[in-house]
């Protein structure tokens, strides 16, 4: 009988650990895990784009990481450190060389994601990393792990290589500006790579010591969001840059398991609710950008991330109101008839006709979950329309 027991209790502990290996250490904020294995089992209408997954991550087994020490040197002198030029940054007409540069709402230079700035390395790292994840998560072959794990070493914890973790020279404006505060935006799509390590971290080539050194870098950079002037700055902003600006510091300190030093972001976010959403639910801060309808999705997907994050902590951001009744659901209703096409976007939008984008699902996915009882609890198909059929959408959310 003691043999007995003593088997069970060794079985039970071999099934929790087993458990606890295939469960993120800290949960996601913008990928819904649960969800994510649904689809994975399911194996069902997935095949085009696990093909298509599958082929993209194959290649990238042969890729030379990307460094940050590779471009100009930043105006800092360091190396190191971050250097982009603002999108929308552009060389002065009206001067022999350009400078200084001014700033163009709605275009995009192409020079910003030129070889002599840092982003384009930037954000291929960040896809590769997200897509070699997401391949190791749906095959379990170490070797796609393996190489997601070189490319985060490399631009992330290399002492020859790695970013230092500021944005101190992000969105610089030649001639006018070293850097500035709506720089902070550019590491906006740090959120859902860190999801993507948190999945990675599961398999074998994401070692603790790794993890323990990633974790260390975005407390640093959480740090640099809440101590540097940019920061401070980016923090008052009040429309989206101010949202997503609160959302990676609650997203940051939430990967450290530090979710004390999240919560003071969720109290942000309630004063932007208030701040930015009207008593309609529409956000008109958004509206005077030349692509308005792309921004007020953006500007609410910044909120869905902290709601998110407010769930993880404790808080309930998807039902709060402010005291004179603004919500998050009611910049939602607001929305949907626009992002459903059942009524005319009324505001300047250069970006008329294109596609809306992932954002729009996913906000509406994240949605649906919360109020299981609202207009928008079954996914409209018209956003599906929209995915091409090799798109990784179909791997992270399943379709109507």
């Amino acid at each position: 009988m003691k043999t007995f027991a003593t088997f069970l209790i060794v079985l039970l502990c071999f099934i929790t650990l087993k458990t606890v290996a295939q469960t993120p250490e800290t949960p996601l904020v913008s990928i819904d895990f649960e969800t994510l294995k649904k689809v994975r089992d399911s194996g069902k209408n997935i095949q085009v784009p696990i093909k298509k997954l599958i082929e993209k991550a194959d290649k990238l087994l042969k890729a030379k990481p990307l460094q940050v020490v590779d471009g100009d040197t930043p105006p800092s002198g360091n190396m190191h450190d971050f250097f982009a030029i603002g999108k929308l940054a552009f060389p002065n007409p009206k001067t022999p060389n350009g400078m200084p540069y001014i700033r163009k709402d709605g275009v995009t230079n192409p020079e910003a994601d030129g070889d002599r700035y840092d982003l384009h390395r930037y954000n291929t790292t960040l896809s590769r990393v997200n897509d070699l994840s997401l391949a190791w998560f749906y095959t379990r072959d170490e070797k796609y792990a393996k190489k997601a794990a070189e490319l985060l070493r490399v631009w992330f914890l290399d002492p020859d290589t790695r970013m230092n973790p500021n944005l101190n020279n992000a969105s610089a404006l030649p001639g006018v500006h070293d850097g500035m505060p709506i720089g902070i935006i550019f590491s906006v799509a740090l959120i859902r790579m860190v999801d993507h390590v948190k999945i990675l971290a599961l398999s074998k080539s994401w070692t603790t010591e790794d993890n323990k050194g990633l974790k260390k870098w975005f407390a640093d950079y959480r740090d640099w969001l809440l101590e540097s002037d940019l920061g401070k700055v980016e923090a008052k902003a009040n429309n989206n840059h101010g949202s997503w600006y609160a959302a990676q510091v609650a997203a940051y300190s939430i990967y450290n398991g530090e979710f004390e030093k999240a919560k003071p972001m969720i109290d942000l976010a309630k004063k932007q609710i208030a701040q930015q959403i009207e008593p309609d639910g529409s956000m008109p801060r958004e509206y005077k950008r030349e692509r308005s309808l792309h921004y007020s999705i953006y500007g609410l997907q910044a909120f869905t991330y902290l709601a998110r994050c407010g769930e993880i902590v404790g808080e309930n951001l998807w039902d709060f109101k402010s005291a004179d009744e603004k919500s998050l659901r009611l910049a939602f209703s607001f929305l949907y008839p626009y992002v459903t096409y059942t009524k005319e976007w009324p505001w300047k939008n250069i970006a008329k006709g294109e596609p809306l984008g992932r954002g729009v699902l996913e906000v509406y996915q994240w949605a649906a979950k919360a109020w299981p009882d609202s207009e928008f609890a079954r996914v409209n198909p018209s956003f599906w329309k929209e995915v091409p059929a090799q798109s990784g959408d179909y791997l992270y959310w399943p379709q109507p």
